[in-house]
């Protein structure tokens, strides 16, 4: 053997050793190829296939698992086969299905929304209007008998209870339109139902003219005061008959379409006109007694406050549209304060 060959196979020997050495050293992997195999070794670590490129295997248990679930949800032939294919598609077609199944929903619900019929206030929900519409209209809290703020409160009472209302109403405003225009026509009921008892109380209706009852023929206040809660959910009680005596007052003065907006100024004279809550109380309280004297000196019995009037007084009260809230400070107060509105009322009827 020549040199040289020797020289090459030491060479080839060493190479070898100096392999299996750092075989030894190398961590074994998956990939590396068993030794004494005939797989050659990669120099190059091989690259995991994307889940997007390829099927997915599943175990068996996995599948059973899945089966017997579907089962259970009572999918039908065709579904349990989609679940299959599912299972194994690759990362990318799962999330593509499931968009495109979020999508179909969508599409079907747009469908359910334009074949739904237009909504309408529902007999149920006029009912329970009806009901809270005439303790707002007989609380003692009640700052103005028309525009918003009586409105308001219904709606707020509507939005906490629900009452027969779809979902997210106030947020629609065609929905939340249509319950307000019923609370607005319930309120415009009311209020003329209370005119009409307060004409009855102090007048008659002859050849279409309204004539003047004589003083011994007006209904007493404790009896306006009955005809005023018969049919609703109000009790009599000082703060009611408080402000049917001012109604009465205002009528005899105003009777005409102008009485509620004239109502309303002369609530708003007493407001201003008081300092604090105790010299409102004592106003009503005067106009009580001069109705009494007016209009029949019946002892009034009173029976407390139902709970739908105490609910609707809290309500008020958190609206900050109470009576007592204003405190202007104002020169008349108390019983003066009725006899300025008796004098205001004096000047009006020898004006016209």
């Amino acid at each position: 053997m020549s040199d040289d060959t020797a020289a090459f196979l030491a060479e080839l020997q060493a190479g070898r050793e100096r392999r299996q050495d750092i075989s030894r050293k190398r961590p074994r992997t998956d990939s590396s190829p068993v030794r004494g195999s005939d797989a050659p070794e990669n120099k190059y670590p091989p690259t995991p296939l994307s889940l997007s490129t390829g099927n997915i295997l599943v175990s068996r248990n996995v599948t059973t698992a899945v089966h017997h679930h579907a089962k259970k949800q009572r999918l039908r032939p065709e579904q349990m086969t989609q679940v299959d294919t599912f299972m194994t598609d690759s990362q990318t077609i799962r999330e593509t299905k499931l968009y495109i199944g979020i999508l179909g929903i969508q599409n079907d619900l747009q469908k359910i929304i334009a074949a739904k019929p237009a909504y309408s206030v529902s007999a149920e929900l006029k009912a329970n209007i009806q009901v809270y519409v005439a303790p707002v209209l007989l609380s003692p809290k009640l700052a103005t008998y028309k525009g918003t703020e009586p409105v308001q409160i219904i709606f707020n009472i509507i939005k906490k209870y629900r009452f027969d209302t779809p979902a997210g109403f106030e947020n629609i405003l065609a929905d939340a339109g249509k319950i307000t225009t019923t609370i607005e026509e319930v309120f415009t009921q009311g209020r003329s139902k209370f005119k009409k008892l307060l004409f009855s109380s102090v007048k008659i209706l002859r050849d279409k003219k309204a004539i003047d009852l004589p003083a011994d023929k007006h209904t007493s206040l404790f009896g306006l005061a009955q005809a005023f809660v018969k049919g609703t959910k109000c009790r009599i009680n000082p703060g009611l008959c408080g402000r049917i005596a001012l109604m009465c007052k205002i009528f005899l003065l105003y009777p005409g379409s102008d009485f509620w907006d004239k109502l309303d100024q002369h609530l708003a004279v007493i407001r201003d006109s008081c300092e604090n809550a105790e010299d409102i109380d004592i106003t009503f309280e005067d106009l009580i007694e001069t109705d009494k004297e007016h209009h029949g000196n019946i002892d009034i019995v009173y029976q407390g406050t139902d709970d739908i009037q105490d609910e609707i007084d809290t309500t008020i009260a958190t609206a900050s549209v109470i009576d007592a809230a204003i405190t202007v400070p104002a020169p008349a107060s108390g019983s003066s304060m009725a006899a300025a509105v008796e004098g205001e009322g004096s000047a009006a009827g020898n004006e016209g």
